[in-house]
């Protein structure tokens, strides 16, 4: 059982741990972090919503597919420590503690890859809040499937008596108004604007297709 936990514990670290800064006292939050101020000393960066470009946003997409490479990489190495685990040897623990070695190659290779995308630490923290709160809203969506019991509410109060009709008509609305916070966004757009938004749908259905890739690298099912 111990060996399983620390086999569990590398793979929330290898999943977990993209791109965090080791806590500053004196700097910003990840993903926090504006432009730097004109005349400010260099380093010095005024606090704000992060602002995300066309042209960052396709590299940071670009990033992503890198990094899908690199998580299948690591999360087979930590797969292939389960027979040890499984056979429970003396040989588990010692494979476990090498396993730990993932987190300091994956730091490495994210830093590589930032590197070829040009992407600051910065920039892949800000705009990865961004792309985060429309991808989770967008999947939420699909999961409650609002649409669906919206149109289904709609049907049955089309059959209903006029009276009932109205009885039912907040409900509806109520419905209505969700479905419509999901399709534009409205929560994504209140916390990061407008602009930030309508920049990351330029490349929506490539953001989701690389989010559902990594669930299934991280659950053992990619294709």
């Amino acid at each position: 059982m111990r060996v399983r936990k620390v086999l569990w514990g590398l793979w929330v670290l290898v999943a977990f741990s993209a791109c965090k800064k080791p806590e500053d006292a004196s700097g910003p939050p990840a993903g926090a972090v504006g432009e730097q101020a004109p005349g400010a000393p260099d380093g010095v960066v005024e606090a704000g919503p992060y602002t995300v470009t066309k042209e960052k946003l396709d590299a940071y997409v670009g990033y992503q597919r890198r990094m899908l490479e690199v998580y299948g990489s690591l999360m087979k190495g930590l797969q292939n420590l389960g027979a040890l685990v499984d056979a429970g040897t003396p040989e588990a623990m010692a494979a476990a503690r090498e396993g730990l070695k993932v987190v300091e190659a994956k730091a490495k290779a994210e830093a590589e890859a930032r590197r070829e995308a040009q992407l600051s630490e910065a920039d892949v923290n800000g705009i990865a809040e961004v792309v985060t709160a429309v991808v989770s809203q967008r999947q939420l969506g699909r999961t409650l499937q609002y649409e669906e019991e919206l149109k289904k509410l709609e049907a049955l109060q089309a059959k209903l008596p006029p009276e009932q009709q109205q009885g039912m008509a907040p409900q509806v609305a109520s419905m209505r108004a969700q479905v419509e916070a999901f399709q534009t966004l409205a929560d994504a757009r209140r916390d990061y604007g407008d602009a930030n938004i309508d920049v990351v749908l330029t490349r929506e259905e490539d953001l989701i297709q690389n989010y559902q890739e990594m669930i299934r690298v991280f659950t053992g099912t990619r294709r």
